[in-house]
This record gives structure tokens, C-alpha cells and sequence, in this order.
């Protein structure tokens, strides 16, 4: 979690309202991001196949026609995109097609023999990669074949990194906000999407093309404050506000059952409810839902000062999620 929640909770003590909402049984829209649906790239209306092309990096072997047949075999395309030629020097052949690039050099070649042809063939496509990284289990690069999609790069890989079989984990892969990035722009295309055979989505995919994975940070839980074992865990749907509690060990003796905050939201505008656990128990308030990202914050029993439970909050949560893990850890 970043400073700047840590500043508007800070800043949230300090407002007039003695009391903060009750937290609702149920994520509202208004918690889930609603806009964010707007946010979703809006995919690629053109993905046209293109022809092969020559890229640095390349193998490529020449035969050339004249009055004798010769050939140049296994003639590295250099990091500048040119291979070196006998009587020709250096030609620049990476960046276009193979008939380009065999027009390049018989150009070259005619200063020395006006009638001959050359052909190209690509004997290993050591440059034409891809390459996916971040929080996924295989990341590296990965050779471009024909036809190669989005959510083929994405296999490749083997998918997201995800959590462990127990509850508890650091962190998983986000998809969600995953970028395909060509020619260092990113473009406008959903892995999500691509996943489910979305042809707007699942693009072409070309050589030098960056997939990054980031992680997960928002499928989080996130429970600190007066628990036994200070915990972050794996948002599942429906996990609710006593199961996380009890994930991380249940509220210690100097806890205060009717005061717990679930912090939700974005860094910016954070939102900021209460809980009771004892409420919950008697039967008096029902089982909170929990939303992907919400921090739970088990207060200590005697806060009389709003503002002293606040800053607690804002102290542990500018450390970031696994400093907050060590921090509350320490407390007495």
C-alpha cells in the first residue's frame, strides 16, 4: 500500500465525522470500480498477417545465380540489421521482406556482375522473439512461429503465477492489468479478453514484442492490527470478514472485537468502514463480504481517540504490504 493512502488515511482522522460507515454485507458497485469496465482496452480492428520478414539476430543463407551457382550459407544478420557480403560489404537487410531483402543485395552484387539473382533462405530465426515477463511461472522469450496469438505467447509461459494450496500467499499474477507492448507503446488489447478467443484481443503476435505480467497486488487480503499472525492472502469471491480473521489466527486478547476497519479502494480515494466482530458473533450485524484489495485493520481494545486508532493505520500502511506484516507483527 502506498504513502499516499497512508497520507489520506492520515488526513481521514482528522475530518469532523466522529464515526465511520457501517461496512456494507455486500461490496457495493461502487466499491468493485465500476468504471473501471471503461478502462478496458478496446482492441484492434486491424491485425493484418504480414509477410516474413529479416530481423537482427536472423541465420539467414544466400544462393546466388550467375554463370556459376554459389552459395554463402549461415550469414548472421548483426545487431545494426546488416550481414556482410564478399565484394559487396555490408547490406542492411533487417526490417523488410525476404523479396526486399534479396532485391538489397542484388543491387549490391551488380556493381561486380550485372546478371546476377539472389535468393534468401531463413535458416534460423534467432531474432524473431517474443518475449513475456513478470509474475509468470516460465518467463523468458519465446521464438515467434507462424500464426503465434496473444494467448499462445500467454501458454507459453504457463499462465500467471498463482497462490499455494494454503490461504495464505504474497502474491499471484494479474492478467488484468497485463500489457502487450510493441515498439515501446502499449497496445490496446486485453490478455483477458485474448483469452477467451477475442480476435480484437488475441492479436498477431511479432518479433520484439514485450508481455509484462505485473503482480497481483490488488487480488489481495490483507489483514493487520491486534491479530495473532498478521496475514496476506489470496482474495477468493464470497471470503468474508471472520474467515480472514480467523486466516490470521483470530483477534488477541488486547484486540477490540467491536472495532474493526476495512480499508477499500483506490491509493487516491480510499474508503473506510467499520466492523464488529462481536456483532457479527451475536448475531446482531451480518458476515462482511470482503472486496479484492480490502485491508482489514483489527483495532486495540481502550482506542478512545479516533485519531490515535488513524494514525496506527497510517503508520503500518506506509511501510508497504510486507513491512505492515512486520510492523504489526511487533507490536506488543
Amino acid at each position: 500500500m502506498s504513502l499516499v493512502v497512508a497520507a489520506a488515511l492520515a488526513l481521514a482522522a482528522f475530518g469532523c465525522t466522529p464515526r465511520f460507515q457501517r461496512a456494507p454485507t455486500l461490496p457495493t458497485q461502487q466499491d468493485l470500480f465500476a468504471e473501471s469496465e471503461s478502462l478496458v482496452p478496446a482492441g484492434m480492428d486491424e491485425d493484418p498477417a504480414l509477410a516474413a520478414q529479416i530481423y537482427p539476430g536472423d541465420i539467414i543463407s544466400l544462393v546466388m545465380i550467375s554463370a556459376d551457382r554459389e552459395e554463402q550459407p549461415n550469414l548472421r544478420v548483426d545487431e545494426r540489421g546488416v550481414v556482410h557480403i564478399p565484394l559487396a560489404g555490408d547490406v542492411e537487410v533487417a526490417g523488410v521482406t525476404l523479396l526486399e531483402a534479396e532485391q538489397r543485395l542484388e543491387s549490391a552484387l551488380r556493381q561486380y556482375d550485372r546478371t546476377i539473382r539472389v535468393s534468401i533462405l531463413l535458416t534460423e530465426a534467432r531474432g524473431q522473439m517474443a518475449t513475456i515477463v513478470g509474475a509468470v511461472n516460465e518467463p523468458g522469450r519465446v521464438e515467434v512461429s507462424g500464426g503465434m496469438r496473444l494467448a499462445d505467447l500467454v501458454a507459453h509461459a504457463g499462465g500467471p503465477v498463482g497462490s499455494d494450496e494454503s490461504e495464505t500467499a504474497f502474491s499471484g499474477g494479474d492478467l488484468g492489468t497485463a500489457r502487450l507492448v510493441r515498439n515501446g507503446q502499449a497496445l490496446p488489447v486485453s490478455v483477458n479478453l485474448a483469452l477467451t478467443g477475442d480476435l480484437r484481443h488475441n492479436i498477431r503476435i511479432r518479433p520484439g514484442d514485450v508481455l509484462h505480467v505485473p503482480l497481483a497486488l490488488q487480488q489481495l487480503v490483507t489483514v493487520i492490527g491486534q491479530v495473532e499472525s498478521p496475514s496476506v492472502m489470496m482474495y477468493r469471491p464470497g471470503v468474508r470478514i471472520t474467515q480472514a480473521i480467523a486466516v490470521a489466527g483470530g483477534i488477541t486478547r488486547d484486540g477490540d472485537q467491536g472495532d474493526i476497519r476495512v480499508i477499500r479502494g483506490d491509493a487516491e480515494h480510499p474508503r473506510i468502514y467499520q466492523a464488529g466482530i462481536s456483532d457479527i458473533v451475536d448475531g446482531r450485524s451480518p458476515d462482511v463480504v470482503l472486496a479484492p484489495g480490502d485491508i482489514v485493520y483489527v483495532s486495540s481494545a481502550g482506542h478512545a481517540d479516533m485519531r490515535d486508532v488513524m494514525n496506527s493505520i497510517a503508520n503500518i500502511l506506509s511501510l508497504g504490504t510486507t513491512g505492515a506484516i512486520i510492523a504489526a507483527t511487533a507490536v506488543p
